[in-house]
């Protein structure tokens, strides 16, 4: 073998093994589930929560209703869908929503392979989990169908929940949306992260712009927040977001904010920025 054929051999193998690798273990780079332990379960029976058991492709799922703290009403003022970080599990919001309204409820929806639920994670598995999760509150409140419960229905999100929360409000027409720390689509991550073209590699398509775009044209109202200290997604994506439609896009920047502390240091901001209207229910 000619000293060029060895040289563009050592070549090839150089670039394509970064590739395979990543096309292999992307899954496990993205996505870190794991399962619970016994203090959020207690938690929830404390907090008189409900578990929600479905099916979809992937096995058996579950997600976390949470009526409203208010025992002397337990008819929910709003419903927010919540949906954690890859690597948080849902009933991690457990810690903060006692400290919101406490006419709110809330559905806390695992991915596939997270907490107690069968599979593994990609936007369309995920998408699936939204829908089923959401049909199963629906049956469990009463309701006569998803129509029923829209006008009360929210959603929020950290990090890569964000991204699941923009799908929920897509898919189930809902017109409010808290996102934290949100980034701009995984494969810019990916870019930042890695070395540029790598992120290109990427094979879940997170993308929050087209859907921001799509749901500030239809008049919902989006508020993020970004740590100005976060060290994983940089504050310059909440605002590229933000200025995809400044009239329904708000931004919010907290000070000294991290990416993992920022859900506990802008609480109260975010609760504030929750509609506190009393809505009847239908």
């Amino acid at each position: 073998m000619s000293l060029t054929r060895r040289l563009l051999r050592l070549v090839t193998i150089a670039v394509l093994t970064p590739v395979i690798f990543l096309l292999g273990c992307q899954s496990q780079m993205i996505y870190h589930p794991r399962g619970y332990g016994a203090a959020p379960l207690e938690m929830l029976q404390k907090a008189g929560g409900v578990e929600l058991t479905f099916s979809t492709s992937q096995g058996s799922q579950t997600a976390y209703y949470i009526p409203p703290w208010d025992k002397q009403n337990r008819e929910p003022t709003a419903i927010w869908i919540c949906f954690g970080g890859n690597g948080s599990l849902a009933l991690d919001w457990l810690h903060y929503t006692e400290h919101w309204d406490s006419g709110n409820a809330y559905l806390l929806v695992d991915y596939p392979g997270y907490g107690k639920c069968a599979g593994s994670p990609n936007p369309k598995r995920i998408q699936e989990n939204i829908t089923a999760a959401t049909q199963a509150l629906t049956t469990h409140l009463g309701a006569k169908d998803i129509a029923q419960l829209r006008p009360r229905l929210r959603v929020m999100g950290h990090s890569l929940g964000a991204a699941a929360a923009l799908i929920a409000a897509d898919e189930l027409q809902i017109d409010h949306a808290i996102l934290i720390s949100p980034f701009t689509s995984l494969t810019d991550m990916g870019n930042k992260v890695l070395i540029w073209p790598l992120g290109y590699l990427n094979l879940h398509r997170y993308d929050n712009r087209p859907l921001i775009k799509k749901l500030a044209n239809s008049g919902a109202q989006i508020t993020l927040f970004h740590g100005t200290d976060d060290e994983l997604i940089p504050p310059s994506m909440s605002q590229a977001l933000a200025d995809i439609d400044p009239q329904h896009v708000k931004i919010h920047l907290v000070e000294r904010a991290e990416h993992n502390d920022i859900i506990y240091l802008a609480a109260g901001a975010i609760r504030a920025a929750m509609p506190s209207d009393r809505l009847k229910v239908p």
